[in-house]
């Protein structure tokens, strides 16, 4: 018996093929070309991995899919068309509004008796050629309202190329005698509408008062001064209530009558309690050499009469 085969020496040689765990050639603890000194290596083969001949799709499934990316397309597309049509139509607007065929060829006016058209027009600044969106009606209101006469404007455009501008004008209360051969013509809000030719004994201008006694300078589209207002109260007043009576109301409040006197009114607090009493006098009494009637106490009117007169 050797060496190599008795027990207790602890060299046992081994007997036949040693299997090992899967290393390959030239891994093992020897140098052999089978991997090992003593024989070759057996090595456990490594499974194969299993590959799916192929994968199952449901038709429907590819058919939602395909319907989705036809919808997602055609509404890309209705968004790009309504883009380019939007584009297209501001700027055929955007161009027609600066063509010819929408400029201004007439600007019409209605309404003016007391006032030249031709001033209308001229003062609206609106000129044949303008663009029509270009007019600015409330610019035009302010320059036409600035004449005399005119107390209201509407503004109207009429497609595609006239201008319709209607003044509304005021109306004329009272008269101012103005140095001996000119009057003025003033409205209820005390406006000068115009300064016209008139000698100073002239009859009234219809049933309408003459105011005295006014000072200072009087031009058309001008201003009644402070001082005159409660007379050009009073002239309204007795105008509107006793027309064709009065001939003139001064600036002292003393209304002189056609008939001849005059009604001494002192004020205008109580204006109509004291219009009132002057007509109920006037209607009641016999007006021969009335010389005044004294109304500034409106509920005890005073009556005196001329004593030279018989």
């Amino acid at each position: 018996m050797s060496d190599d085969d008795r027990p207790g020496t602890g060299r046992h040689r081994a007997r036949g093929p040693v299997a090992t765990s899967g290393t390959g050639p030239g891994d093992g603890a020897g140098g052999g070309p089978d991997g090992g000194p003593d024989g070759p290596v057996h090595m456990s083969p490594r499974p194969a991995t299993a590959i799916p001949a192929g994968v199952v799709v449901d038709p429907r499934m590819r058919l939602r899919r395909i319907a989705v990316r036809r919808h997602a397309g055609r509404r890309r597309l209705r968004t790009f068309v309504l883009v380019v049509a939007l584009a297209a139509l501001v700027a055929g607007v955007v161009g027609l509004t600066r063509s010819p065929v929408l400029d201004v060829d007439r600007v019409l006016v209605t309404g003016a008796a007391h006032t030249d058209p031709g001033d209308v027009v001229a003062a609206s600044g609106v000129g044949r050629g303008d663009r029509m969106v270009g007019v600015d009606a409330g610019a035009v209101r302010a320059r036409v309202g600035a004449l005399p006469w005119v107390d209201e404007v509407r503004v109207r455009r009429s497609w595609p190329s006239t201008v319709r501008i209607e003044v509304t004008e005021r109306t004329v209360v009272a008269t101012v005698q103005v140095g001996a051969d000119r009057a003025a013509l003033v409205d209820a809000g005390g406006r000068v509408l115009a300064v016209e030719a008139r000698a100073g004994d002239a009859p009234p201008v219809g049933d309408l008062p003459v105011l005295t006694g006014v000072s200072g300078r009087l031009d058309a589209g001008g201003m009644l001064p402070a001082a005159a207002r409660d007379a050009l109260s009073v002239s309204r007043a007795v105008a509107e209530r006793m027309p064709g009576a009065v001939a003139a109301v001064s600036t002292d409040l003393d209304a002189s009558l056609v008939a001849g006197g005059e009604i001494r009114f002192g004020s205008v607090e109580h204006l109509d309690e004291k219009v009132t009493a002057a007509k109920t006098v006037l209607a009641e009494v016999d007006l021969t050499c009335l010389e005044t009637l004294d109304v500034r106490v409106p509920g005890s009117p005073a009556l005196t009469r001329n004593q030279r007169c018989s």
